[in-house]
């Protein structure tokens, strides 16, 4: 079956457009329309099956309930304290599951902002469960997003994909439902699964039940899941070529349009669709690997790596993303993925294809040896003894994910040549730690002896001989600037505003002032950011007071592109601030965001002012001219600061790290995130990847 699109046609059986495949319109009649879909049940509750499950429960009509055998992780959902991060998530899942927005935002993100085209949901449509029969039975739909590692045992051994908790959760569906489902594979399976999962369905099924079976592969890149869930570049949807799939399929697809353009949303073939989700991460890994390759060139030659990659970036026909070279790639996807496909390869005789995707994972390992390698000649060829400080443990930041992360193999090595290693990683927990890392080889007698969990970067660097970053963690960046968003790592603008100014992406962060009943002062801090490109508009919350700010944009007189802002009246929480965005007027503040500068703000008629004042020189200007211009009033703002991104903790003081490290100190940027000239004043020897250093310059001079 070729590609096709879908198109949207009323049907008169639902008060409310549905999306049906064109080639299927003529195959439907008006009295056997396609089942719609009113109940989900999704098993697995790991990173696919949590956070998709909360977008469709937050964006569409339809009730989700997200089942596990594992009772302590469908706990941990039922909590404030969720089982994975993910930006964005807690402030999804706590809107659907408990029908209410969270008292705080744990992930620094602004839920109506970003994460909402509409007020949250006033009733909960998620719910968590370990009863995964009666989940079943429910359900009109089923979603499998169980695990799928790579075999440990017998024939693919060590690349073919493990599909014991797909089999096993397709016969207890067998076995427990009683009437028709659409069963969805969402799990990364290798081609042909959809076939088996038909085959032991039909084979099993309860007389006269009916299932059809759909892949619906995902494409989520963990740390920006969430917005990719709310805009996602496509959605694959892949049936039978036969009328009951093409139905099928239209039922998962009028789900997916209660949000998602309708050009976005494409059907194939089943093989099409699964083959399509594992050569997708099979490219993306692909790129890294190059540039990783390329930075060995660099660093033999004197190039620049991320000069490199820049330029090559600018040539639309190869753009800028997934150049940044680093220790390797990680997460559960890309290796596992490549693995498929050259077990698949190999099971085709097909041998030269399966050298040509291998090749991709030998490089990924030697990237973390030769890094490894690099850190030990630099420490005169002996870690004996001596402390590493690693920051970062995540196989990318906005993520608590650790699988295949290359800290856990730098790690080992360190251990393995009896180095003293010191670990700190914002978002992963210690035992996660831990079990990574005896999961990979090491005794954990000598972890004991050798290893330590810190609760904070300065903690892990107290008397450290070198710091390695393995994670690129804003908090770790000493960089006044960091580059500009993409296009696809932008959050999208807020609905029902005026969509005609275009701004930078910028984040303002506005402290306010005020006295207790006990008249002691304390400092509330609140932050947002205002959208990139074509939006404007932000509401603000205080999370300590739980007021939100409302603030709406429009474009100036002069039709020049500037962002006007208008500070409203404070507004209690409960109420919806999307209801009032667009629609107040007062007077309007013009707004010109230079870079990390300094504005001179004013105050005036309920409105901050914010204009463009190039000559303002550091924070005390701006603080002087807030301070008089907001003295009448009882909440007074005492400073407004521009950053390029909003963040969630404090930076690194790298001047307190140097004044408690060992001599001499040595910092290896494995992400090229750190600006080394900064490093250096201090009096720390930089390594990076990709990069000519210290050590290198020396042996060339």
């Amino acid at each position: 079956m070729a590609l096709n699109t879908y198109e949207m046609r009323a049907s008169r059986d639902f008060h409310r457009q549905v999306v049906v495949p064109m080639e299927t319109a003529l195959t439907r009649r008006s009295d056997h329309p396609y089942r719609a879909v009113r109940k989900i049940t999704c098993l697995g509750s790991g990173f696919v099956g949590g956070p998709t499950s909360a977008v469709i429960a937050l964006k569409s009509n339809v009730e989700v309930t997200v089942v596990d055998v594992n009772t302590e992780r469908i706990a941990a959902w039922q909590s404030d304290t969720l089982p994975i991060y993910e930006p964005g998530l807690y402030e999804v899942v706590h809107a659907v599951r408990d029908g209410s927005l969270p008292g705080q935002q744990h992930s620094g993100h602004d839920f109506r902002g970003e994460y909402g085209n509409s007020c949250p949901a006033q009733r909960a449509s998620l719910f968590f469960s370990t009863d995964v029969d009666q989940a079943i039975v429910d359900a009109d739909l089923i979603f499998v997003c169980v695990n799928t590692p790579t075999k440990t045992h017998g024939i693919g051994k060590g690349s073919a994909a493990d599909l014991d908790f797909v089999e096993a959760a397709t016969r207890n569906i067998a076995r427990v439902a009683t009437e028709d489902k659409i069963v969805v594979e969402k799990s990364t399976v290798p081609c042909k699964t959809a076939q088996a999962i038909r085959e032991i369905l039909a084979a099993n099924a309860h007389p006269g039940v009916r299932f059809d079976v759909l892949s619906n592969p995902e494409f989520l890149a963990e740390g920006t899941a969430i917005r990719d869930l709310l805009h996602p570049d496509r959605i694959i949807i892949g049936s039978t070529p036969t009328p009951e799939g093409h139905r099928a399929a239209a039922s998962l697809a009028d789900i997916y349009g209660q949000w998602v353009p309708r050009e976005r949303i494409i059907t194939m073939n089943l093989w099409s669709s699964e083959l399509s989700k594992l050569a997708a991460n099979a490219m993306l890994a692909q790129r890294i690997s190059s540039v990783n390759a390329l930075s060995a060139i660099c660093e033999a030659t004197g190039a620049d790596v991320d000069e490199v990659s820049h330029a090559c970036g600018l040539d639309s026909r190869i753009g800028p993303q997934m150049l940044k070279a680093g220790p390797g790639f990680g997460g559960s996807c890309f290796q596992k993925d490549i693995f498929n496909i050259v077990y698949l390869s190999e099971s085709l005789h097909l041998s030269e294809v399966a050298d040509y995707w291998r090749a991709i994972i030998n490089m990924n390992e030697h990237q973390k040896e030769r890094f490894t390698r690099r850190i030990i000649s630099c420490l005169y060829n002996n870690l004996a003894g001596k402390k590493l400080a690693v920051l970062g443990f995540a196989f990318k930041k906005d993520t608590s994910d650790t699988r295949e992360s290359p800290a856990i193999t730098l790690v080992s090595n360190f251990i393995a040549e009896r180095a003293r290693v010191a670990i700190y990683d914002p978002q992963v927990p210690s035992q996660q730690i831990w079990r990574e890392l005896v999961d990979n080889g090491c005794e954990l007698e000598v972890l004991k002896r050798n290893v330590s969990v810190c609760p904070s970067a300065y903690a892990a660097c107290e008397a450290a001989d070198a710091v390695v970053v393995l994670t690129e963690w804003d908090e770790f960046s000493n960089k006044t600037t960091i580059p500009a968003l993409t296009e696809r790592e932008s959050p999208r603008p807020l609905a029902n505003l005026d969509t005609n100014i275009d701004i930078p992406y910028t984040s303002l962060k506005v402290k306010h002032q005020a006295c207790s009943p006990s008249s002691s002062e304390f400092e509330r801090t609140a932050s947002f950011q205002i959208p990139p490109r074509k939006s404007s508009g932000v509401a603000i919350k205080d999370p300590k007071s739980g007021e939100i700010k409302l603030f709406a944009a429009q474009r100036s007189p002069s039709g020049k592109s500037e962002l006007q802002l208008s500070l409203e009246h404070p507004t209690n929480i409960q109420s919806p601030p999307c209801q009032s965005l667009g629609q107040k007027s007062s007077t309007m503040a013009n707004v010109l965001p230079i870079g990390n500068a300094i504005l001179s703000p004013s105050f005036a008629n309920n409105s901050l002012v914010l204009p463009t004042v190039p000559s303002v020189h550091g924070k005390a200007n701006a603080m002087d001219a807030l301070q008089k211009a907001t003295k009448p009033f009882n909440d007074r703002l005492q400073a407004v600061e521009i950053t390029s991104r909003p963040t969630s903790t404090s930076k690194l003081d790298w001047t307190r790290v140097a004044k408690g490290m060992r001599r001499p100190m040595f910092v290896f940027d494995g992400r090229n995130i750190l600006d080394h000239s900064k490093l250096e004043a201090l009096g720390f020897r930089v390594e990076a990847i990709g990069k000519r250093g210290p050590a290198a310059n020396e042996q060339h001079t």
